[in-house]
């Protein structure tokens, strides 16, 4: 995987985890009454200082991920990355189903203005590491990025700052306009959460096509 392809799938495989609705959205959300912009960067700083280190992590295993992926172990790994990644999916075109209905953000326990900027930085922080779906994303449905990041040199450098100005956007986006359906309305809302979870949905059948390559000893990975 070359830079140019890297970049482009960092851009059409981020927003469905960046842009999804969440704790972290929510978050920014209410924090955002009373903190306005300030408020969202703070909680996509708190976010960013876990997800760094963690997506790190991920990138140093890749080699060893890698040569799994190319057995009959693979092939098992690849249909549950494409389970995940279809599940991811489902979820974000449930959640464009609601956002039709004009169903409000869910209230989120803690996140309050009650701490300033640090509090808001510590509330980033607690709703990425504490969110099993945050962490199940990037070891599927974010995976590949990953992955095409450590045959690059410099790659999850260029991967990432590809991936996390999302994060800041998004996030600030939230706080200073008082949420996704005020901010595109309720069908454009939906109309892109329903694109970002056809674009995961992709990824499900490419992940099981692979496997079903490798399983049936058709040939390695595509």
């Amino acid at each position: 995987m070359g830079a140019r392809r890297l970049i482009a799938e960092t851009l059409a495989i981020s927003p469905s985890g960046a842009l999804s609705p969440g704790p972290l959205s929510a978050a920014a959300i209410a924090l955002g009454s009373s903190l306005g912009l300030a408020g969202g960067l703070a909680v996509a700083l708190g976010h960013m200082a876990f997800e760094l280190p963690y997506v790190a992590l991920l990138s140093r295993a890749a080699a060893r991920v890698r040569r799994l992926l190319e057995g009959r172990i693979g092939g098992a790994l690849l249909l549950f990355m494409a389970s995940f990644t279809g599940f991811f999916a489902w979820g974000l075109i449930e959640a464009a189903r609601a956002a039709l209905g004009g169903s409000p953000a869910p209230a989120v326990p803690g996140a309050s203005a009650a701490g300033g900027l640090l509090g808001a930085f510590a509330v980033g922080v607690l709703y990425t590491g504490a969110n099993p779906f945050f962490l199940a994303w990037w070891a599927t449905a974010g995976f590949p990025l990953v992955e095409g990041a450590s045959r690059i040199p410099g790659g999850l450098a260029l991967m990432y700052a590809s991936h996390v100005w999302m994060d800041y956007a998004w996030l600030g986006l939230l706080a200073a306009g008082g949420g996704a359906a005020g901010l595109l309305g309720s069908r454009g809302y939906a109309a892109l959460l329903g694109a970002l979870g056809a674009v995961l949905a992709y990824y499900a059948a490419r992940f099981a096509l692979e496997a079903f390559r490798i399983l049936s000893g058709r040939g390695g990975p595509l």
